[in-house]
């Protein structure tokens, strides 16, 4: 997907490539102070103390020297490491992911196309599925055009054994990051939009 040949191959009959690029690369240090960050801190911490309690009852209760971490304590390494992930591993994700994304929009759709340890996908946004179209605006902007939500539901028994359901949203926002013509291109998705909603109600 390196040049508008590539990106040809993939397009629908009569759809025209209007824009292609590649997201800018690197972390970004502002991603790291966002609301995760206090969550992650406080997730962590109480997940670390959680384990160092365990640990320390367990020695004191005569456990052996030789092996200190009984595996009651061990199981609040998942937590530290789901902490972990909201303070440092999200941002070194996005910043992987950008490094190996390409972008492009049509007078039909928007693509991305990665390609992550090896495999290749491409995710294609029509315009009529366009549904939070935001501009963060810079030298290297991002154009938001789609929050995907998640409706989740787990099912916990109660001490009297009987079932209870639990139901939360979780939501996910799509679009082209850090890229050098971000006003450009949010400007065209909304005339691509705008003039989709005239052909239609004409």
């Amino acid at each position: 997907m390196t040049d508008a040949g590539g990106w040809s191959d993939v397009l629908a009959p009569g759809e025209r490539l209007l824009w292609h690029d590649r997201p800018a690369s690197g972390v970004v240090m502002a991603d790291f102070l966002t609301p995760r960050l206090p969550f992650g801190l406080f997730f962590t911490a109480f997940a670390l103390f959680w384990i160092f309690a365990a640990s320390w009852m367990g020695r004191s209760a005569g456990e052996s020297d030789f092996f200190p971490f009984s595996l009651f304590p061990l199981f609040g390494m998942p937590f530290v490491l789901v902490g972990l992930h909201m303070m440092i591993g999200i941002p070194f994700w996005d910043a992987y992911e950008r490094s190996h994304s390409w972008y492009a929009l049509t007078d039909q759709a928007a693509y991305i196309a990665t390609e992550l340890f090896g495999r290749r996908k491409l995710a294609r946004y029509p315009l009529s599925d366009m549904n939070a179209l935001e501009l963060e605006d810079g030298a290297r902007g991002t154009v938001w055009f789609k929050r995907d939500v998640q409706v989740h539901t787990t099912t916990r028994h109660t001490r009297n054994g009987l079932p209870r359901r639990q139901t939360y949203m979780s939501s996910n926002r799509i679009g082209f990051k850090r890229i050098a013509a971000a006003r450009m291109v949010y400007g065209r998705i909304v005339r691509l939009i705008n003039e989709r909603e005239q052909a239609a109600s004409s």
